[in-house]
């Protein structure tokens, strides 16, 4: 058998007015002290205390993203295929790093992607010219 019945809240009255939430009553509790409390954490990762300066890295921080140098690489060809034929033979002769690689595939792909929507518009330019030239009207 279900505690509640379908359709209908197990609170009706909801939260009752001035009810807090416990992280706001500890954030209140600790406030008066925030300042000793963070400078005794600060001491303690002084002293080598690991648990303590993750914390404070943590909080205080923002995490390192990879970075990676530019390859240097030629891209022969004038085709997309081509210059992706180049970049895997780049990379299965180690002349570049499979990153290295990937980031370039991945930039050749938004370069194709770029050319293939350029390629669309001027498609339905022409067509909606030869459409006006032909006295067809627009829907």
């Amino acid at each position: 058998m279900a505690r509640f019945k379908s359709g209908q809240s197990g609170n009706p009255s909801g939260k009752p007015k001035g009810t807090r939430h416990q992280s706001t009553k500890l954030r209140d509790a600790i406030a008066s002290d925030l300042s000793a409390i963070v400078a005794a954490l600060v001491e303690k990762a002084k002293d080598g205390d690991t648990a303590a300066a993750a914390l404070l890295f943590s909080r205080t921080l923002p995490p390192l993203r990879p970075q990676s140098e530019a390859p240097e690489v030629q891209l022969p060809g004038t085709t997309m295929n081509e210059r992706a034929e180049a970049v895997t033979t780049a990379a299965l002769a180690g002349q570049i790093s499979p990153t290295g690689a990937a980031e370039l595939m991945s930039l050749l792909t938004q370069q194709a992607r770029i050319a293939e929507v350029s390629e669309l518009a001027e498609r339905l330019e022409r067509i909606e010219t030869a459409m006006k030239l032909q006295g067809v009207p627009k829907k």
